[in-house]
Order: structure tokens, then C-alpha cells, then sequence
């Protein structure tokens, strides 16, 4: 249940919806900020525009004039000509307008692309899934977004469309040139407050649509646990293994007992088993080690093959706990361990003889 989801999105879940196309992509944002740019971008083509555009009609009226319109082909020439300089005043303002977008709608979605969005899903064609869709609380607040919009538009477009309309008689009395620049410059003006306007509104939407976007894929504390398993693995198997593991490491070392030269035991608790060979190592390795019933193992491994069992409690338990199996002894030890070890090769040199 979506009450049930009251957790924030994995990084896995992020990803995993990233590779859905499910991304967070504010489009208010993203066309506001695309009608600002080509806003500035008219305002500083503007002027190269209208001489521009200016020349480029006083070509087509002139030539227009100059044209028997029994010459079909010579109309069509002149009209393909004329269309072809506008297309070309036209096509940076469309390359401007395309890259702002794609530059913008991907700075917000991380240049993700997913075929699965445009790929053919029989659910999208269920008529009650689009109905839950068109009742849906979502639908009815872009409505109260879009109502909200139209009247911030209309409050501010007024005051700019009212004032021009108050001028405009004046603008007949004027020079061609002069009424055509201050219409421009109120049109411009007007622009440029829809323009902060869609941009204000675009703002509050990007912060809206992100505190919806983060509500959508939040995940359930099973649904954590469940991505933990598949992850990580199920704690259950993973205890299974490592136990399976830990016995096999205790066999293995347990093998390895009867290649000591001696083990040092507290009497009860600990047990270490040491194997020193010159030829190999610096100083005697650790070859086993264990406590409680493990240690009461080790010495009865010892028993059996007759490797020399010392009773040294302090040492047992030191070695123990400061040395790992396949290490050999710190510095530390070099003394107690040497008098041990001299000690058992003498007895052995004894009973050889």
C-alpha cells in the first residue's frame, strides 16, 4: 500500500528507475527558462532581424512589381527566394530553441535516455488505468497549477497591454520607423514579464514536482529488506555459508596440528599451536589456535601424535589474541617463545637418543 512507503528511495532504486526513464524533470522550469533565452536572443538579434526582414520584403515587393504575372515561373522563383531568407532568419532561433531545450531537460535528467518509456505496453491502452489517471489527485493539482497560471499571466499581461493600447493612437502621428521601434519596445517589455513570470511559476512547479517525484518513489521497510536480499543476500543464507566456511577453515586447521612443534596451552580455555622452520620464516608461525572446545581439540590432536603440550597461561592467552593463523610471532614473543621451543627440541634431542 502507498501508506506502507514511508522510507527515501535507495540508491539501487534510483538507478533502477533511472533505467525506466522514470526521472525527476520539471517541464515548467525547463520551458521558462527556454522562453527567457529566446527572449534575450531577440532582443539582441533584434535589431539584424527587422533590417533583415526589411530588406528582404522591399526585394519581394519590388520584384513582385516588376513581374508579369503570366510568367508563372518567374513568380514561383521569386516566392521560393523570398521564403528561403526567411527560413534562414528563422533556423538559429529553431537551433537556439531546440539545443536550450535538450540542454535543459537533460542538465535535469542527467542526459538519461530509455527506450522503455517509447516502448509499446498494453496497459498504457486500459481505459480504467487512464481513468485513474484523469482522477487522479496529480491531474487535479496541474488544473489548479494551470488555473493559477493563466490568472498570474492575465494580472500581469494587463497593466503592459493596457498601456500600450492607451499609446497606441499616438503612434500615427509618428514616422513608420519610430511607431514600428516603440511597438517593439512594448512588446519586448510585455515579454519580458511573462517571461519572469512563467519563470516564478516555473520555480515553485521544479519544487513541487521534485517533492512529488521523491513521494512516488519512496519504498516500503519490506521493500528494503527485500532489495537488501538481493543485493547482499538473504542474512539466513549468508550465515549458512559462513558457518560452512568456518567449519571447513577448522578443519583444515586442525589437519595442519600435527606439523607443530609445540602448543602452548592455558590449561582450560586456550590453545596455540607453533611451527618454526629456519629455512622459511623468521620467527615461529602460528599454525592453529582455538578456545574452549576447539582448544580442548587441538590438544588432544597433539596427544596423539605426540607434539609437546606447555602449560603457559599468560602466554596462551597473548598469543592467542594477538596473532593471526599463517602469522608468525611479534617481536615480543621472541624471547618466551624461544626458552619454549629450546626447551621441546632438547627433550626431543633426549628421547631420539
Amino acid at each position: 500500500m502507498a501508506s506502507d512507503k514511508t522510507e527515501k528511495a535507495t540508491p539501487k532504486k534510483r538507478e533502477d528507475e533511472r533505467k525506466k526513464g522514470n526521472v525527476f524533470h520539471a517541464r515548467d522550469i525547463t520551458v521558462a527558462l527556454n522562453l527567457l533565452i529566446m527572449f534575450l536572443t531577440l532582443k539582441i538579434m533584434g535589431e539584424y532581424l527587422y533590417k533583415y526582414l526589411q530588406q528582404t520584403m522591399t526585394t519581394f515587393i519590388s520584384g513582385a512589381g516588376s513581374i508579369s504575372f503570366v510568367k508563372i515561373d518567374s513568380v514561383t522563383e521569386l516566392t521560393v527566394d523570398t521564403l528561403s531568407r526567411i527560413f534562414l532568419v528563422v533556423l538559429p532561433l529553431l537551433i537556439i530553441s531546440a539545443l536550450s531545450s535538450f540542454l535543459l531537460t537533460g542538465i535535469q535528467t542527467r542526459f538519461n535516455f530509455s527506450t522503455k518509456r517509447i516502448s509499446f505496453d498494453l496497459k498504457r491502452l486500459n481505459p480504467i488505468n487512464g481513468l485513474k489517471r484523469a482522477v487522479s489527485i496529480r491531474t487535479y493539482t496541474q488544473l489548479l497549477k494551470s488555473m493559477l497560471t493563466i490568472v498570474a499571466l492575465v494580472a500581469v499581461l494587463w497593466p503592459g497591454i493596457r498601456s500600450f493600447s492607451n499609446n497606441i493612437r499616438s503612434f500615427y502621428f509618428m514616422p513608420p520607423d519610430q511607431s514600428l521601434m516603440l511597438t517593439a519596445s512594448s512588446v519586448f517589455d510585455i515579454f519580458l514579464r511573462v517571461c519572469i513570470t512563467v519563470i516564478f511559476i516555473g520555480i515553485l512547479d521544479y519544487f513541487i514536482q521534485w517533492w512529488q517525484y521523491e513521494k512516488d518513489i519512496k519504498m516500503s521497510k519490506q521493500e528494503i529488506k527485500d532489495e537488501y536480499k538481493m543485493t547482499e543476500g538473504d542474512p539466513t543464507v549468508k550465515s549458512a555459508i559462513k558457518s560452512r566456511q568456518q567449519r571447513f577453515a577448522k578443519m583444515r586447521m586442525m589437519r595442519r596440528v600435527p606439523l607443530s612443534d609445540v602448543i602452548i596451552v592455558n590449561p582450560e580455555h586456550f590453545a596455540v599451536a607453533l611451527k618454526y622452520d629456519d629455512k622459511r620464516n623468521k620467527a615461529p608461525v602460528v599454525i592453529a589456535k582455538g578456545v574452549d572446545e576447539v582448544a580442548l581439540r587441538i590438544k588432544e590432536i597433539a596427544a596423539e601424535h605426540d607434539i609437546s603440550i606447555e602449560e603457559n597461561p599468560p602466554l596462551a592467552r597473548a598469543l592467542y589474541k594477538a596473532v593471526d593463523i599463517d602469522m608468525e610471532i611479534p617481536p615480543e614473543f621472541y624471547q618466551a617463545v624461544a626458552e619454549i621451543l629450546s626447551y621441546v627440541y632438547s627433550l626431543k634431542k633426549k628421547n631420539k637418543y
